[in-house]
């Protein structure tokens, strides 16, 4: 395997757990371009689960052993990128908190809404902003957002604790789930 064809080959497999549709193909991209970068305390658990991802497609891709799977371990190296980030959260969402066996897989529902928080469901392919997207994801990882999460993957009408972006995103996300589906 190639390393242009394993990295193409890794993203579509991302896009395809979240069931990302086509026409915000350039936006996912962007988004798998852009390096993951946290602030606060134990948000790098939430770059692990990204990352974490990498494992799952490498033993589900490495058919023929070691060799293989090492080759696109290294391939796949680097810092966590902000889709990797927002699939593997949503993911751990699915998985840890929300998961009930008399429901389908919801990865997907909790990304787009991830997504759909930033205001980044506007720029489809028609409607594609690099700039405008840059600034919405800066504002993001560098939590200039409102004390509530306005302009973040969460936000929550009432919190009675510090400034939301002085939290980790796993609280923020606790408090969003509470709020809005009472979990």
């Amino acid at each position: 395997m190639d390393e242009a064809t394993i990295k193409k080959e890794y993203f579509e497999w991302l896009c395809s757990l979240v069931k990302a549709e086509k026409k915000y193909s350039m936006l996912w991209q962007k988004l798998h371009d852009m390096d993951f970068v946290w602030i606060v305390d134990r948000d790098e658990n939430r770059a692990a689960d990204g990352k974490y991802l990498r494992y799952i497609f490498m033993v589900d891709t490495a058919k023929d052993g070691a060799d293989e799977a090492e080759e696109i371990e290294e391939i796949l190296s680097g810092p966590c990128s902000v889709m990797e980030f927002l699939v593997g959260l949503a993911r751990r969402i699915e998985d840890d908190i929300m998961e009930s066996a008399d429901l389908e897989n919801r990865t997907y529902k909790w990304f787009h809404e991830m997504v759909g928080n930033l205001g980044l469901l506007y720029y489809d392919n028609k409607h594609y902003r690099d700039s405008e997207i840059d600034s919405i994801i800066h504002r993001f990882m560098s939590r200039k957002y409102s004390k509530t999460g306005h302009g973040n993957i969460f936000s929550v009408g009432h919190f009675s604790g510090p400034h939301l972006s002085q939290v980790e995103i796993w609280t923020q996300m606790q408090a969003y789930f509470l709020e809005k589906y009472g979990i």
